[in-house]
């Protein structure tokens, strides 16, 4: 008898070391993903799958009649840093993926795209970002028909280190190409360098590294998505750089004024005026805004602007610093009501909440 429960107390203990393997053993229930395909606007489909693996059956949303498949993008913008190989890409969220779709009969693009900005480039600080010019300058930053395909367009030009620039249609803002719609860059010879909109697609283009560049723009009148830019460095510049003019100091007087507009407007087209604080060169303005909300300040004079402005690198002091976020522009942090006061003769800005 004894022997017996000396057996069974053996088998009962072996079945219980079989049950602790096999529980340590289990693998954890993986977390149900869910994502979404997009064609612009347009929702193509959605394929469950799980958080940390790869997808399958997304090939059937790759293909639409007339149109050329190029890629999934986590941006509706397509920005290349946010292309995503489905073939070995995984996700730990619900994911929203874009398609990139160029048609196969594109339109003829009549417009003329010049590159504009200001630097050592005595054409491209001629043009001091598309301001009023000598119809020669504009020929000297227009790009040309390459004839390669269909919509492209190129220029060759020496670019130094300091140069910032864009590329635009028509001597016109609207379209603007900026740093994020380059396919490809080398970031040892350019950089983001923000801009007045917040979106890198509009960011100025800054160069690092001087040099002898081609900058090609292709397009799609219909679909701006589709418009992409390259730069090849073809060697060293093959000029020296245009020597800087000496920078013009701003005399403050009774007719200045500042006026600062911001993304509350999705196109910055809303001006605002500050209040000049009585004997002072300081004005100031109190605003309710909504956290991320970016604000630029211009300087004008008997109600012209004099082409004097005030980004995020006029804030200096730590204070100030504190209720902002590390930004191109002037970018509040939280919701709230801020007080900017802009001293005219110091080009500096200090922010209150």
């Amino acid at each position: 008898m004894k022997r017996m429960k000396k057996l069974l107390g053996v088998i009962l203990t072996c079945a219980a070391m079989v049950m602790s393997v096999c529980a340590c053993g289990a693998s954890p229930e993986k977390e149900a993903i869910t994502v979404t395909f997009m064609n612009g606007d347009t929702q193509l489909g959605q394929i469950s799958g799980s958080a940390g693996e790869t997808l399958s059956d997304y090939a059937q949303y790759e293909t639409i009649e007339g149109f050329e498949f190029l890629g999934w993008y986590e941006t509706p913008t397509l920005l290349e840093t946010s292309k995503k190989d489905l073939a070995s890409a995984t996700f730990s969220k619900d994911t929203t993926l874009f398609g990139s779709f160029k048609s196969l009969q594109l339109a003829e693009d009549t417009r003329v795209w010049y590159i504009v900005g200001t630097g050592g480039n005595p054409n491209l600080a001629a043009s001091n970002w598309a301001a009023d010019v000598d119809a020669s300058v504009k020929e000297a930053c227009q790009l040309k028909a390459t004839g390669n395909t269909v919509n492209e367009f190129a220029i060759t030009l020496n670019l130094y280190e300091g140069d910032q620039f864009q590329i635009i249609h028509d001597w016109a803002w609207d379209g603007q190409k900026g740093y994020g719609c380059f396919t490809s860059i080398d970031d040892s010879q350019m950089a983001n360098g923000g801009g007045l909109s917040g979106e890198d697609s509009k960011s100025n283009i800054n160069v690092l590294m001087d040099g002898n560049y081609t900058v090609t723009l292709t397009t799609d009148p219909d679909n701006a998505l589709q418009d992409t830019l390259t730069i090849v460095r073809n060697g060293d510049a093959t000029e020296k750089a245009k020597e800087p003019e000496p920078e013009k100091v701003y005399e403050v007087t009774d007719a200045t004024g500042i006026v600062v507009k911001g993304s509350w407007v999705s196109d910055w087209s809303e001006n605002k005026e500050l209040t000049r604080v009585e004997g002072t060169n300081s004005f100031t303005i109190s605003l309710d805004l909504a956290a991320g909300t970016e604000l630029y300040f211009m300087v004008f004079d008997n109600g012209e602007d004099t082409g004097l402005g005030m980004n995020g690198s006029a804030v200096t002091d730590e204070a100030s610093k504190a209720l902002l976020e590390e930004a191109y522009n002037v970018k509040v942090a939280t919701d709230g009501t801020y007080t900017f006061t802009v001293d005219a003769e110091t080009m500096t800005i200090t922010v209150e909440k």
